[in-house]
């Protein structure tokens, strides 16, 4: 992983440990089991969002740019005459 991926790991995990900690007064241990489940699929499924996201963007070509139509010259255009 990149020091970027790691960093946000670590701001993950620092978040999960402060919720967890306030959780634990207010929530049944059964319910907290669960919780701490559905934020651990939560958080996978955002990791893999993101990498997903990172790789796509690493491995794309840069898309072709298009010239404006002040870069371009003027075209010959023909006048009808009656």
């Amino acid at each position: 992983m990149s020091g970027e991926a790691d960093r946000l790991v670590e701001v993950a995990a620092l978040i999960g440990r402060r919720f967890n900690s306030a959780v634990r007064d207010v929530v049944p241990p059964e319910a907290q089991q669960h919780l701490l489940n559905a934020q651990r699929e939560l958080l996978t499924a955002l990791f893999l969002i993101y990498e997903h996201k990172v790789g796509a963007r690493r491995h794309t070509p840069p898309a072709p740019r298009k010239r404006s139509a002040a870069g371009r010259s003027p075209g010959v255009k023909r006048i009808e005459i009656d």
